[in-house]
């Protein structure tokens, strides 16, 4: 062979194996052939290292600071003979920080404890966000004054960074070091339920999304902060008789965080009579990106009961005296008031009982987060963490208080950092000095 005919050769044999390398790599992409596993963990796992480590200011987040449609804060349409009366209790995502606030907007207490003082080295986070991005997602406080906290960041996944415990003083008792994130909860014992997530390389049962994934669970600890088990969300869905809604995983937009649960609360003993279907101290939870909510006995480790509702991406299901439940509908309505509502149904008929949703002229609308509480004399607090606001309605759904957070953004103050959780307080059931009275 001349000279000529072995370029002319070479070339077209460069060329047909080019060719056959750019067939093989389509059907190796859409056949997920070797080496596709390899090249595709290794472009996510690039991907999300450039994205978390690219220089951004938490002011221009807008899952931390987003758009405010109210230009005033402070405390508007206070009717002290229609609202119960009490301490509001509630962190923001400008601060590792929990505030305790008066009806008037004192703040008489704080909380603060930064996640690099709990944990220098943490095991559980690899390379953690700086500290303007980790924020306290829920509180709750003891009658001591002692505040149990969870940490989330946002622009990290795993985005739950842990769980402590402080004093009145905010000095730490004790840290739990898993991606705790979202809720937590404490049982009439004392025993505590916190929301876990960790990657897993291991395909979950029935599930038609590829590894890696965000497997969720539940933790339960003592009082002490003392691990007791995990609960394995996958596995008590596919070891029970609702192992069909695995399926509908494979149909979310977000194909690495498949469950997304965003709450947690224990069935009381008190309240037991009054939801037939379980039992006491089962566990109720709340699944976002499949709009479902479940029970789950601790023992057996298996669901024992789960509705699909009228809700959407919903959050914070609770369990009230009467037997309904009250949840937080984040994109469900579709009226001129906004995309949110809060609804009391009746679990057993799926009936809505009662329901608040905003108007032209009172917007709610917050497409994440955002929290309710059935208050004692009927009313119902209601956080819209989007637009940094917490707020009282009465059964007739007036408006009796109304607080809009002062934490803005010193670039812009149309941008508003949001309030991720909020609770009433009765004073009476507190026993220590609050810090700035």
């Amino acid at each position: 062979m001349n000279d000529i005919g072995s370029k002319i050769f070479f070339v077209a044999l460069s060329i047909a194996l080019i060719f056959m390398g750019m067939i093989y790599g389509m059907a190796a992409y859409k056949m997920k052939l070797w080496p596709y596993p390899y090249i595709h963990d290794a472009y996510r796992a690039a991907k999300a290292l450039h994205e978390k480590n690219k220089p951004r200011s938490k002011y221009d987040d807008r899952k931390l600071f987003p758009r405010t449609r109210y230009l005033e804060s402070g405390i508007f349409n206070y009717n002290q003979a229609k609202a119960n009366n009490g301490l509001t209790l509630f962190t923001s995502g400008h601060a590792q920080k929990a505030f305790l606030m008066t009806m008037n907007g004192e703040i008489v207490h704080e909380w603060q404890f930064p996640f690099s003082k709990a944990w220098k080295n943490p095991p559980h986070v690899n390379m953690p966000l700086p500290e303007d991005f980790i924020y306290w997602r829920k509180s709750h406080l003891y009658p001591n004054g002692d505040l149990l906290v969870t940490y989330e960041v946002h622009g990290d996944t795993p985005y739950g960074y842990g769980l402590i415990k402080l004093d009145k003083d905010s000095n730490l008792l004790w840290k739990y070091a898993e991606n705790v994130h979202h809720d937590v909860n404490i049982d009439s014992d004392g025993k505590i339920y916190a929301l876990i997530h960790h990657f897993t390389q291991e395909k979950i049962p029935q599930i038609n999304l590829e590894p890696p994934l965000l497997e969720d669970g539940i933790a339960i600890l003592s009082a002490e902060g003392k691990e007791l088990k995990q609960i394995s969300i996958s596995q008590a869905f596919y070891h029970s008789e609702f192992k069909e809604l695995l399926y509908t995983l494979g149909e979310i937009s977000v194909k690495w965080d498949p469950w997304h649960v965003n709450a947690v609360d224990i069935l009381d003993k008190s309240l037991a009579t009054k939801f037939p279907f379980l039992q006491p101290g089962q566990i109720l939870i709340s699944i976002r990106n499949i709009d479902v909510i479940a029970a789950i006995d601790p023992d057996s480790e298996q669901v024992v009961w789960a509705i699909k509702g009228y809700w959407h991406r919903q959050h914070d299901p609770d369990f009230l005296l009467n037997g309904n439940m009250l949840i937080f509908d984040n994109q469900g309505y579709y009226g001129k008031g906004g995309y949110s509502r809060v609804i009391e149904f009746n679990p057993s008929t799926m009936e809505i009982v009662w329901q608040y949703t905003g108007d032209e002229q009172n917007m709610f609308r917050t497409l994440g987060k955002g929290s309710q509480q059935r208050l004692e004399n009927g009313n119902t607090l209601i956080t819209e963490s989007y637009q940094g606001r917490i707020f009282e309605v009465t059964p007739e759904k007036e408006i009796v208080w109304e607080f809009i957070s002062p934490f803005r953004s010193p670039k812009d103050k149309n941008f508003l950092a949001i309030v991720s959780w909020g609770q009433r307080i009765n004073p009476d059931s507190l026993n220590f000095e609050f810090s700035k009275q």
